[in-house]
């Protein structure tokens, strides 16, 4: 069966709209950046091969340069898209300038020197090509928190693409006579061909992958997170609490809980508006994970009410830790809220009643209420253990 190189491209353009079109009618409007960008990817991808498709009908003549220009911008945009996507997934840091600076370049010097037929085509294909291997590169670094199947895809289907596309730049700039020109029936076209078709079905099963693994991790969190505050929220702070407690007991380390309830909140609702209540609640977390130290935990129990446990920390320090906040609450709330924020803290150091998480925090608890019934806006700490003298 004799394939014709154009038909397959204009296959493949096809199939490249069909997939940009129903990637987010799969995934829904409302993704994030990372699905957003592959999409634009696969979208922009369509459109510079449909340009292309569309120069082979004028060669020679000055549509031919437009529409190959154009083609070869859409293209490399695409692969720069897809490489930022693949960077947001896997968490890894990119320095984006360099790959945007190589689609710029690219762009003008296959303009410019459109009539020099082998720079064109070994310019374009080189830089394509290259961009290809450093989305290879970014998907095959370890990342933790993504599987390996869907990365493994990707850089299945980027290396294959880069290779016959580097095989192509290699035959228009040294070998011109056996590749006059894109749909020339050369065996690397054919292959070339076939091999865009299969890689963008694998891709496409990839990107999905990929934005499933990525929705799965929002529900996960999203199930142990506070929506207003983006703190852990109580059934989740619980369990990480009796783990960091046992620890602490087992390997006889200080540990401190400390219960914060904002005062006056109904008041401020009442007065102010549920909408300033909710950013008091958010200035008020903030301003917390801003002070508490890696391996501290912090929630919010309830309302008003927030929970930490401070790992490592004595009486002293949390104090410390208490003065700190307290000011900085002073001094953001009147610039934010164009009013000032206060709350009562109640302080527990772990002693050896406390042989459960509800024990400790019952003593915290206790101490917050000491500290609402002095007059709010301080802190008190619960008694330490006393031990009965021998009768």
């Amino acid at each position: 069966m004799e394939l014709d190189v154009r038909t397959l491209m204009v296959v493949f353009t096809v199939n490249t709209f069909a997939v940009a079109l129903a990637l987010p009618a799969i995934m829904g409007w409302r993704v994030g950046p990372a699905a957003r960008q592959a999409v634009l990817s696969m979208l922009l991808q369509a459109g510079g091969w449909f340009f292309l498709v569309l120069s082979t009908f004028w060669r020679g003549q000055w549509q031919d340069q437009v529409c190959s220009v154009l083609a070869m911008a859409g293209m490399s945009t695409s692969l720069v898209l897809l490489w930022q996507s693949m960077g947001l997934w896997t968490g890894w840091p990119q320095r984006h300038w360099p790959m945007w600076l190589l689609t710029v370049l690219m762009t003008l010097g296959y303009g410019l020197g459109f009539d020099h037929y082998p720079w064109r085509v070994g310019l374009a294909n080189g830089v394509l090509g290259l961009q290809m291997l450093v989305i290879v590169r970014s998907v095959s670094r370890h990342s933790p928190e993504t599987s390996w199947r869907w990365r493994a895809l990707i850089g299945l289907c980027m290396g294959a693409t880069a290779t016959v596309t580097f095989s192509r730049g290699i035959l228009g700039a040294f070998f011109t006579a056996s590749y006059p020109f894109l749909t020339a029936p050369h065996p690397v076209n054919k292959v070339a061909a076939l091999v865009s078709n299969l890689s963008l079905v694998l891709t496409t099963v990839a990107i999905l992958l990929a934005y499933r693994e990525e929705a799965e991790r929002q529900l996960q969190a999203q199930a142990i997170t506070d929506g207003l505050t983006d703190l852990l929220n109580r059934r989740a702070w619980t369990e990480r609490a009796e783990i960091l407690l046992a620890d602490a007991q087992r390997y006889g380390y200080p540990l401190v809980a400390v219960m914060l309830d904002i005062d006056h909140f109904k008041r401020i609702n009442d007065e102010r508006g549920h909408a300033k209540g909710d950013q008091a609640l958010q200035l008020f977390a903030r301003l917390l994970r801003e002070e508490l130290r890696t391996g501290d935990l912090a929630g919010r129990y309830g309302g008003e009410e927030f929970c930490v446990l401070l790992t490592h920390t004595r009486e002293g320090q949390a104090l410390s830790l208490d003065q700190r906040l307290r000011h900085c609450l002073r001094l953001q709330s009147a610039q934010e809220l164009d009013f000032p924020l206060e709350y009562s803290a109640g302080l527990a150091a772990m002693g050896q009643q406390d042989q459960t998480l509800d024990s400790l925090l019952r003593r915290a608890d206790e101490a917050l209420y000491e500290a609402k019934h002095a007059g709010r806006g301080q802190v008190v700490l619960a008694p330490r253990e006393t031990t009965k003298a021998p009768a």
